[in-house]
């Protein structure tokens, strides 16, 4: 790399070093987009040794303002409104992140650190990506994770309150008029899917010419080959026994994330399996806390008659996520919008078939009826047709997860989107460069 020898990435809310935590992942937003900011910048100092990436996040009690998360990446942790407090990333707007633009500012300008590129991820790191550009005079890429005017859609469209109450509760306006400006001004838009290019090309004005998709991927060495002895462990650990079948679904307690989907369709999957092979099956929910929406579904597993079957798994560290998917049967990705949940293709790489809804990312990985099964979201009797086909045929299953694994080797590995990136970087460099001369 010739002049991109330092780059910046930035989310106030994601703390990438969360993926080395116990119990990290799970709790105050800190999801798939934590281990994207984890393992991409890790994968690309790995395979550019001469790159250093500085993450900027947010300051909050306890933490340390400056950590080391693997060869030439560190988090620095600056103040962003009160560090005493968690703060939700609806109340960033205004004075806070313009106050953590300023403190990016100030530090860099004291550290002396120059920067030939800003990558932002999420709406708060564009923002930040979109304005430190114009300070500096250095281009911006945005990665997106999630679409202002789409949470809106979908939210309105599932029912979750009223414009007035949706805005209120997520500041959409203020969300979507910073978002429509990053975006139209980024030298260029990394969307995750070509469908989510095209919806930002359409509903925030951007030209196609900008858009260049980056996938999500894997490190594979982490989830394969399987052990199988350890995925035993696992299923005594949590009680299932060698003759159940085991169904698992791991995300936040989120009204989006599809643990309501599942539960709905429990007891159909429940009939049907034990109809056609006369075996049990178990449903493993990970990362669960107690929080409002889950004590609803816990009361609806009551109503379901279906507790004995359902085992609700608190958070856990990212490394030993490999044996859910070790132990398990199917994986479940019945959330009703997801842009390119990681977790799709860990369950791939393991070797798992995946029933997924027909939204987003999983759209254009899965190859409904060979790698896995695309079902309408809310469609509680076609998520459970699609579970006790694939449960009811062990050469389908076996299949199925062996085209899986080969497809995410093919296309999702960590490294190859590394490669990726660094081409674009150094593409949008030149161009901001030969501009200036």
């Amino acid at each position: 790399m010739k002049r991109s020898n330092r780059i910046v990435w930035v989310s106030p809310h994601c703390w990438p070093d969360y993926v080395l935590r116990s119990n990290g992942l799970g709790i105050k937003s800190q999801g798939g987009q934590t281990i994207v900011m984890y393992q991409a910048t890790c994968a690309l100092t790995e395979q550019y040794p001469e790159l250093y990436v500085d993450i900027y996040a947010r300051m909050e009690k306890g933490e340390l303002k400056e950590t080391t998360i693997h060869h030439n990446v560190s988090i620095i942790r600056l103040k962003m409104g009160d560090p005493d407090e968690y703060l939700p990333k609806e109340e960033f707007w205004g004075p806070p992140i313009a106050e953590f633009v300023d403190r990016i500012d100030d530090y860099a300008t004291r550290h002396n650190s120059k920067y030939d590129l800003l990558h932002g991820h999420y709406t708060d790191g564009w923002y930040v990506a979109h304005h430190l550009s114009y300070r500096w005079n250095v281009p911006f890429v945005l990665t997106t994770h999630s679409l202002g005017i789409r949470k809106l859609e979908n939210a309105l469209k599932n029912g979750e309150g009223t414009l007035e109450e949706l805005n209120k509760k997520y500041n959409f306006p203020a969300r979507i008029q910073s978002e429509t400006a990053a975006l139209r001004n980024a030298d260029l838009v990394l969307p995750l899917t070509k469908e989510e290019g095209e919806y930002i090309c359409k509903n925030y004005g951007v030209s196609p010419d900008k858009i260049e998709v980056v996938n999500n991927g894997v490190v594979p060495s982490d989830f394969w080959p399987v052990d199988k002895r350890a995925g035993k462990v696992l299923r005594e650990e949590i009680g299932v026994k060698d003759d159940e079948f085991l169904v698992t679904l791991i995300a936040r307690v989120d009204e989006r994330k599809g643990q309501r989907e599942l539960i709905e369709a429990a007891p159909w999957v429940i009939k049907g399996v034990r109809e056609k092979t006369g075996k049990n099956v178990k449903f493993c929910l990970v990362s669960w806390v107690e929080n409002d929406l889950a004590k609803s579904l816990e009361r609806r597993i009551d109503e379901l008659k279906i507790g004995d079957n359902v085992i609700l798994y608190p958070p856990v560290k990212h490394d030993d996520i490999f044996r859910f998917f070790w132990a398990s049967d199917i994986y479940a990705l019945t959330s009703t919008y997801d842009i390119f949940p990681i977790v799709l293709l860990e369950a791939m790489c393991s070797g798992l078939p995946v029933v997924a809804t027909k939204n987003g990312g999983p759209a254009e990985v899965i190859e409904n009826g060979v790698d896995g099964m695309l079902v309408e979201p809310r469609n509680t009797p076609e998520v459970a047709e699609a579970m006790v086909k694939i449960l009811g045929d062990e050469k389908l299953r076996i299949s199925m997860g062996e085209a899986a694994h080969k497809k995410v080797l093919e296309r999702y590995t960590w490294d190859r989107i590394a490669i990726r990136l660094k081409n674009l970087y150094d593409r949008v460099i030149e161009q901001r460069n030969s501009k200036k001369e």
